[in-house]
């Protein structure tokens, strides 16, 4: 079974980068209001998601290039993705905000030199130039300015070189060069006056000469496409409940799956409290009980739909044990999960990769899902849902739970009837063929559901549901 990959992928132009090594990698909260992809026509290729969020805030082509590749995965894991400039790298197995980092091109390709401007200084051979003790070497002037001004430290890193004049063979002349752990800078007088005084050398082009794994991933490339989305609400939801919404989200945020491979929710990662998850409601063999990673079950159901929307091949689906009114009231068109016992498993039988980006808005309550790949011309309708056996729920259930203040009680569930649902999926391919499937799902009834603290008596005729030891 197939390991959710994450990706991320971004665009970028003239410009050479890298992060220090003691830094930290590169982390891009998502944005809703942006799309998550652009397609380069120039070079053929798509950036997305976390990439060209680092590419759109930091510079963009003046200083990364163009992309000159696909994202592709090497024999090691990593993911990276060649600029002009730069090469981007995301790690699966890292936390999500520690996905992103630059390679350190300059350093890679300067390994080995051993002319004077490389050797380590102990101090700065000019008081008005700035000093890293880090790396053994000074910045100033205009190479100076236009670190400070572009992000200097987390784009670029250290500078591993004094100024020097260095023969640029692509151009045919000499610059004044200084290299960096992710870039070199080149000084061009010709240029004085605009932003175009200093440039950064194509250390990403070069990089890629030596990258016989990549010369696969330079082919020009389809633009990639939204496929499918959805969205679900939590304006009701507890804290805690939206911790865990917004912990998933992020974590799911920037994955890949690679054409052909399924999708395992419960193979995305740790969701425990060493993860960040906290305690929340969640429904337990037909009642509600505190556990860590409560409101996973709208993580997967919002998938859920964005995957069914796009028409892609859902492999393990099973529906929540009672209707849940968080999802806009369609009934048949959810699904649980309980890690690592219950699973929502879905294929990538689309043309392509597909990418996922998630976001959650706290200001309007909403989680969404959109997936990205190559459009095929596949079609999606649906048809129900379709009801039948309703069943009256019982009697309202009170559960004393020892975190509440004296005498509180809180209600949880709204009692709702019992139903088996068919909701049906019809996909449609560009040859006319059709594929049918059918979410059946089984509700049963659900009581009002109440939760009190200490000094509170449960009224006559309830259902006293025991705690949780």
């Amino acid at each position: 079974m197939y390991r959710p990959v994450v990706l991320i992928i971004a665009l970028v132009a003239l410009a050479t980068l890298l992060v220090p090594a003691a830094s930290p990698a590169l982390a891009a909260p998502p944005d809703p209001q942006s799309a998550a992809f652009a397609f380069y026509p120039q070079t053929g290729h798509n950036i997305g998601m976390q990439i060209k969020q680092y590419f759109d805030a930091n510079g963009g082509l003046d200083v990364f290039g163009l992309p000159l590749t696909e994202l592709f995965s090497e024999a090691s894991g990593l993911q990276v993705q060649y600029f002009e400039r730069a090469r981007f790298e995301l790690n699966p197995a890292a936390p999500p905000e520690q996905r992103l980092s630059l390679t350190r091109l300059g350093a890679l390709l300067t390994e080995g030199r051993s002319e004077p401007a490389f050797t380590w200084l102990a101090a700065s051979p000019d008081p008005a130039r700035t000093f890293y003790p880090q790396s053994g070497h000074s910045l100033g002037g205009a190479f100076g300015w236009f670190w400070q001004t572009h992000n200097g430290l987390s784009t670029f890193g250290y500078p591993i070189s004094e100024e020097f004049q260095e023969w640029n063979p692509t151009a045919g002349q000499v610059y004044l060069v200084q290299y960096f752990e992710r870039a070199r800078f080149e000084y061009h007088p010709e240029n004085v006056g605009t932003p175009y005084e200093v440039m950064l050398g194509s250390l990403g082009r070069q990089f890629l000469e030596r990258d016989p794994v990549a010369s696969a991933a330079v082919a020009p490339a389809q633009a990639l496409e939204l496929l499918g989305q959805s969205s679900t609400g939590f304006s009701t939801s507890a804290v805690e409940r939206v911790t865990n919404i917004t912990r998933a989200t992020v974590m799911i945020n920037g994955l890949m799956v690679p054409q052909g491979a399924e999708f395992s929710f419960a193979g995305v990662g740790d969701f425990s409290e060493v993860n960040g998850f906290v305690d929340g409601y969640a429904i337990v063999s037909g009642r509600m009980e505190k556990v860590v990673g409560g409101g996973l079950c709208q993580v997967s159901t919002t998938l859920f739909r964005s995957v069914s929307n796009a028409g892609l091949q859902v492999t393990h689906r099973v529906g929540h044990s009672h209707v849940v009114f968080f999802y806009e009231n369609i009934l048949g068109f959810d699904a649980t999960v309980y890690t690592p016992d219950i699973d929502f498993r879905w294929r990538n039988n689309s043309p392509g990769p597909i990418y996922i980006a998630g976001t959650v808005d706290l200001s309007t309550s909403k989680m969404s899902f959109q997936l990205w790949g190559y459009n095929d011309g596949r079609q999606v309708s649906y048809d129900g849902p379709y009801e039948k056996n309703v069943t009256k729920p019982g009697s309202p259930a009170w559960q004393f739970d020892k975190t509440m203040p004296k005498g509180a009680v809180r209600q949880l569930v709204h009692g709702r009837s019992g139903v088996d649902v068919n909701y049906y999926r019809t996909v449609t391919f560009a040859d006319g063929s059709t594929h049918r499937d059918t979410y059946y799902t089984h509700y049963t009834p659900w009581e009002d559901f109440f939760i009190y603290g200490s000094g509170v008596t449960p009224p006559s005729g309830a259902h006293i549901v025991p705690p949780k030891p």
